[in-house]
């Protein structure tokens, strides 16, 4: 094994392609620990080695960015003075923060639904990648908005985001929505996850009342048979019944 003495020769721009190959976060702060030359390494380049990490780690990396965006710009007034590395540092660890947030709903909301135990799964019961990334994607979502609705001069941002989302999106992020107000009790442990925050009751409010304003009028789609708490937004299964939803 490489000695410690041994690290401070090699060139920091090696140093950062092997944090930008690893497999997943854990290899980076692994690797962060491992010397103090790349700890520092780390401290100087986390945004282009999370930039090259994330997308073999995140399934809904557009979104993720998109949120850190507004967050960024909700807060743009007091990180005015801040420099460019703090700025990265504060970019980088919000980015795994918010991931870590994810992952804990992700896993309440598996938990919850127990989908395995419902029929017409086929061959593979178990939530799948694919019904959690729709999951993981309404998440951020709903975040984002709430960001934006929670900040004035983003809140005209949050109207034209709900304009452009489809009757179908609008589903979806409602049910996130119905799961983050009435289907968790608000413990997601160590993850920081609050969803009885004034930014998430925000989010779930505004999308509730536009999935209310769209359904004015129109006859409801009934919710397909046995499955979880009449959810069916993020099955793979129940993809059809989002296509009866009319368009405008």
């Amino acid at each position: 094994m490489m000695s410690a003495s041994l690290f401070s020769t090699l060139p920091p721009e090696l140093i950062c392609r092997v944090f930008e190959s690893a497999d997943d976060f854990s290899v980076v702060a692994a690797l962060a620990q491992t010397a103090r030359i790349f700890h520092h390494t780390w401290r100087e380049n986390p945004t282009s080695i999370c930039r090259a990490v994330a997308p073999r780690v995140f399934s809904n990396l557009t979104d993720a960015e998109r949120l850190l965006d507004m967050q960024e710009e909700a807060e743009a007034v007091s990180q005015s003075q801040d420099g460019r590395e703090q700025k990265s540092n504060i970019r980088a660890k919000r980015l795994l923060f918010n991931a870590r947030c994810a992952s804990a709903a992700g896993d309440n909301w598996v938990n919850l639904c127990e989908i395995h135990e419902y029929f017409d799964r086929g061959e593979d019961p178990h939530m799948r990648p694919s019904e959690l990334a729709r999951f993981e994607h309404a998440f951020y979502c709903v975040w984002t908005i709430g960001v934006m609705g929670r900040t004035p001069h983003l809140q005209d941002q949050a109207s034209a985001f709900l304009d452009e989302c489809s009757p179908q999106e609008l589903c979806r992020l409602a049910e996130l929505g119905e799961w983050a107000t009435n289907y968790n009790e608000n413990d997601f442990g160590s993850s920081g996850l609050d969803l009885e925050d004034e930014v998430w009751k925000a989010g779930c409010d505004l999308v509730s009342k536009r999935w209310k304003a769209y359904l004015h009028g129109r006859h409801t789609i009934p919710a397909p048979d046995y499955t979880p708490m009449n959810f069916y937004a993020f099955f793979d299964h129940t993809q059809r019944y989002l296509d009866l939803i009319q368009d405008e």
